[in-house]
């Protein structure tokens, strides 16, 4: 009852006067997370360590015939101990809130929308969980974010899509050891639909970095790729997309957005590399399902570094019946920046629904980073580190999950 209770009040502290013209609903959900792993932060030295997360969320929404409002918060806190945390950050919290306001059109495809979030997380979490670096710091990230979009059928085969968003990220205290930066991007997508199971997609990209370091340094990326999905048959679907990604730096610190030698003076160069997705999903069998996944891509991390992302991912699911789940995934990556670094994992999962509302899942999973090429590790732009350590590391770890969600106030009110 006490959550509820709190969940109504978080919720309808920004419900609009008008409610009554709405139909109300609130959602909620708590999840309990224990991790045993051998070498947590990948650490040449391997010591083990017990962590323990937890989540809460919860989502009102207002709807009425042609639209919808969506506000959400959610916060976790997580903890490590054992000899394993030993000169590292041990505790970590991360919360943030959402609004967003969407109209639905005539048609199903048809819809604007405008969004705002506001997102503070501790610094360390952040790298760890975008870079996988470990480092000692305290103090958190602040990041606020303003979406808008709107989607359009221009014909019954057609379809067009127009997107912007702008982010400021900045750090509390603001000596927390980064670089405040404003990242924006606007984005254009054509879709074509060719038959019944298959359409081409024509996207182009730009985005704009501005940082707050000694020479006001900018990157611009540019992103145009082409692409197709398919519906293959009634088991076997593929899409892929492919393109460049042309990046220009101007009043740069270094030679190359990727590293590169540090300079004195500002510096610009430009960088041009190809970027891509593909995605491959089996049904095997009427309960088994194979997808395969491959990606390059090139932007900024969390905290405004550059990097070049090379991945492929392959799952297998298999529902043993309408209660138990087991997922079989492995994974390899290579990060470039001012290092280049491999990694590849290994995963097993059974999750079980107990009812209707309660879930638990078991992972074990076996992550291993690959010896690193390159001897700088801090970002030159945002003067964060890129790695946490340039030699092998292994580890194992055992997650055991519990998940509630409820219903606070169903739909209908």
């Amino acid at each position: 009852m006490k959550r509820a209770a709190i969940a109504v009040s978080v919720c309808f502290g920004m419900a609009p006067s008008v409610a009554f013209a709405f139909d109300w609903s609130i959602k909620a959900s708590e999840t309990e997370t224990v991790e045993l792993n051998s070498n947590q932060f990948l650490r040449s030295s391997p010591a083990g360590s017990v962590g323990s997360y937890t989540t809460l969320s919860a989502d009102a929404q207002a709807r009425t015939p042609t639209s919808k409002f969506n506000f959400s918060g959610d916060g976790s806190y997580k903890k490590y101990w054992g000899p394993g945390v030993v000169g590292t950050a041990s505790e970590f919290l991360n919360y943030g809130f959402k609004a967003r306001y969407e109209v639905q059109e005539k048609t199903r495809f048809d819809r604007e929308y405008v969004e705002a979030s506001w997102r503070q997380q501790s610094t360390a979490l952040a790298l760890l969980n975008d870079l996988g670096v470990s480092v000692p710091t305290s103090g958190f990230i602040d990041r606020l974010t303003a979406t808008g979009g709107i989607d359009r059928s221009i014909t019954a085969l057609d379809t067009v899509s127009l997107f912007a968003t702008s982010s400021r990220t900045s750090y509390q205290p603001s000596s927390g050891g980064g670089t405040p930066f404003t990242d924006t991007l606007a984005r254009g997508n054509w879709r074509r639909s060719l038959s019944s199971v298959t359409a081409i997609n024509l996207s182009s990209e730009y985005e704009l970095l501005e940082y707050d370091n000694a020479f006001n340094t900018q990157v611009q990326i540019f992103r145009d790729q082409a692409g197709f999905d398919a519906t293959l048959s009634a088991v076997l679907s593929f899409r892929a997309n492919a393109g460049v990604a042309y990046l220009v730096t101007d009043r740069g610190v270094s030679s190359s957005a990727f590293g590169g030698t540090t300079s004195a003076t500002p510096v610009s160069s430009s960088v041009l590399d190809w970027i891509g997705d593909a995605v491959l999903t089996y049904r095997m069998l009427k309960s088994t399902t194979l997808s395969v996944i491959a990606s390059q891509s090139v932007g900024p991390s969390v905290v405004g570094s550059l990097f070049k992302r090379d991945s492929i991912s392959a799952s297998l699911s298999h529902s043993i019946n309408s209660r138990s789940t087991l997922t079989l995934s492995a994974s390899g990556n290579r990060q470039i920046a001012t290092t280049t670094t491999d990694y590849a994992s290994a995963s097993a999962t059974y999750s079980y629904n107990l009812t209707r509302e309660w879930g638990t899942s078991l992972t074990y999973r076996y992550l291993h980073r690959f010896a690193s090429t390159g001897t700088a590790i801090f970002d030159p732009i945002t003067g964060t580190p890129t790695v946490s350590g340039t030699g092998p590391a292994d580890s194992h770890s055992l997650m055991f999950v519990v998940t509630h969600n409820w219903t606070v106030l169903p739909s209908g009110n």
